[in-house]
């Protein structure tokens, strides 16, 4: 297989340091996954940022046993509360309803590890590319 090297100049551009581009960029795994399957440097660079931070890895989540995905938070830098928040909301597309009835918390409880857990997957994006320089 032939893989192009492609530089993704939108990619490129965005910012770690926006919240929402966080949150846009965990919403569009799948897309950054594809991206990076057919060369797009920086989609590669960005999900391997993201990876790294969250320790995500849709190749462990089976629908019939989520088990061992749901314990791959021990490898990132989340709570396992922001894991399963950012995780199943952001990246797998659940309601933040549905997953806080799954876990038998309030909305709230979701929304406020959200925000929580993007805010320290910038801390921890800022620190790599600390020692990255």
């Amino acid at each position: 297989m032939r893989v192009r090297d492609i530089v993704n100049d939108e990619l490129l551009r965005m910012s770690y340091s926006e919240p929402k581009n966080i949150k846009s960029l965990l919403r569009n795994w799948t897309g950054l996954e594809n991206m990076s399957l057919k060369g797009d440097t920086v989609a590669t660079c960005i999900l391997t940022d993201l990876k790294t931070v969250t320790a995500i890895d849709l190749d462990k989540y089976h629908k019939s046993d989520r088990a061992e995905f749901n314990k791959a938070y021990r490898k990132g830098k989340l709570s396992h509360y922001q894991y399963m928040s950012i995780a199943y909301v952001l990246v797998l597309g659940y309601t933040q309803d549905e997953l806080a009835f799954v876990m038998g918390v309030d909305q709230s409880v979701i929304s406020k590890n959200i925000n929580s857990g993007i805010k320290r997957i910038q801390r921890e994006l800022r620190a790599i590319w600390r020692r990255i320089r």
